[in-house]
């Protein structure tokens, strides 16, 4: 029914489209919750990324097929495969992707195995002065699937695990991409490089985040089930989960969608709704923010990355997401062409962050730039060339910006050394608006940050930085890395 069941089809073919399947479940591994575990242990897996420091990606997409974890003995124990999902690597280095949970003997691993599987099409940015990869000098390109290492492959590395015995616990996984990725023989990747792939236990020893073991973020889909205290959620991206709403969640309708006060109650069956929560020690899901994004019935979304300025009235985005009818029709991961009109509203999405819907830098289609993450409402989609014209609103998402912090100032900072792919920015550098909302990975709050030394990806939005606008990334969530 939904696009993300043909990605799994498409896994055993060359690959023709990207996707992004975020926190998809493998099969029987996370809708329900685990315990009794008779002397083994319940493990719940997550992942991240470390940015690439040579590479600008857009998109990065890679297939893990499975995971398992080895004794000192070399007895395997496996941990997850089968429908596992396909998760956007770009995407990982600001926000935890849930790959599900299983019970493993209560001993101690020294070997973690991942199994690659086939990636669908990823993207990169050409920063460049000359051609790459068959790729020009400054344009976004697939990366072919001649580049070494890209592929399905299996990877060993060195770990050290040893879960407690009835017992439920967490690892994350995080994937180096400036360790992992290369420029020999114009790109490479290689995971069995020393600090590529590690791990760590959950929930992180630093984090904003008060209860369970990682963090849910900006989920983003339409609902369908609701009971008096679950709701249903599903997107072009995402198989169905089902997610408990806290008994204190935030409710925040910055489109006047529910009577005032938003609440549980305005929930409704065909409704599109992002929500950030927890992940719990026994695998199950708790949204503790949830933001009402349209009303029901149900209204056709399309989210994606711009991948080109605009042109005669046009740009490019690689769909990462989207709800409505054409979930059958068009696939997570195509290249859209969009064609603009004089109707749109554009808007930014404040989620919890306090601000205006309104907002300097985005405020018609001259602030449309490469690199924002854009949410379009309506229209209509050309499934022959894939395009979508007169959409009714243009809403600016969120963006996943990683760099060096290079000053800081009251709740202010400056991220360095960002993806060139983010052209209109000078010097690379852009400056970074934190809230008293902005959630914070690896440190607990802002004074983690330190000019010089720390790494860091920004979870923002993403004005137009030629615009005026003072502070161009507004930040719901900063990890250091």
């Amino acid at each position: 029914m939904k696009s993300y069941k043909a990605f799994l089809f498409l896994i055993l073919l060359p690959c023709t489209s990207m996707s992004s399947c975020y926190h998809q479940f493998p099969s029987g591994g996370g809708g329900g919750g685990g315990g009794n575990n008779n002397g083994n242990s319940l493990v719940n897996v997550t992942l991240t990324s470390t940015p690439s420091t040579t590479f600008s990606f857009v998109a990065l997409n890679l297939h893990i097929a499975g995971i398992n974890l080895i004794t000192s003995s070399g007895a395997s124990a496996p941990l997850l495969s089968g429908a596992l999902p396909l998760s956007d690597f770009v995407r990982m280095q600001s926000d935890s992707v849930y790959l599900g949970h299983a019970t493993v003997g209560a001993t101690s691993y020294t070997k973690l195995q991942v199994q690659f599987g086939t990636p669908l099409f990823s993207y990169f940015y050409n920063n460049t002065n000359a051609t790459l990869l068959g790729c020009a000098a400054g344009k976004v390109c697939m990366i072919p699937s001649t580049v070494s290492g890209f592929g399905a492959l299996t990877v060993t590395v060195p770990i050290t695990f040893s879960p407690a015995a009835n017992a439920n616990t967490g690892i994350r996984i995080n994937f180096d991409l400036s360790k992992a990725v290369t420029s020999a023989g114009g790109m490479t990747f290689d995971f069995t490089q020393t600090g590529a792939i590690t791990i760590s236990t959950l929930p992180p020893t630093a984090t904003s985040q008060t209860s369970g073991l990682d963090t849910i973020d900006n989920f983003t889909g339409m609902i369908s089930a609701k009971t008096s205290s679950t709701i249903d959620v599903f997107s072009f991206s995402s198989d169905t989960r089902t997610i408990t709403v806290a008994a204190n969640a935030e409710f925040d309708d910055p489109f006047s969608i529910c009577p005032a006060p938003a609440s549980f109650t305005c929930l409704a069956v065909n409704q599109n709704v992002s929500l950030d929560g927890i992940i719990n020690a026994d695998g199950t899901m708790t949204a503790t923010e949830i933001e009402f994004l349209d009303p029901s019935p149900l209204a056709e979304e399309f989210e994606g990355v711009i991948v080109t300025p605009v042109a005669n009235n046009q740009f490019q985005m690689v769909l990462i997401n989207g709800m409505g009818p054409s979930s059958s029709d068009i696939t997570v991961g195509s290249l859209v062409t969009v064609n603009l009109n004089n109707a749109s509203t554009y808007i930014v999405d404040p989620k919890n962050l306090g601000i205006s819907t309104k907002a300097l830098g985005f405020q018609s289609s001259a602030d449309l730039v490469m690199g924002q993450t854009v949410m379009l409402q309506g229209g209509t989609v050309n499934f022959t060339n894939t395009s979508l014209t007169n959409n009714t609103r243009t809403l600016l998402r969120y963006s996943s910006i990683g760099g060096s912090v290079q000053s800081l100032s009251g709740t202010v900072f400056t991220l360095g050394s960002v993806s060139a792919f983010f052209t209109s920015l000078i010097n690379n550098s852009v400056v970074v608006q934190t809230f008293p909302n902005t959630a914070y990975d690896n440190i607990t709050n802002f004074s983690g940050l330190v000019a010089g030394t720390s790494k860091a990806s920004v979870r923002g939005l993403y004005l137009n930085p030629t615009s005026g606008a003072q502070q161009p990334v507004l930040a719901a969530k900063v990890r250091s890395h």
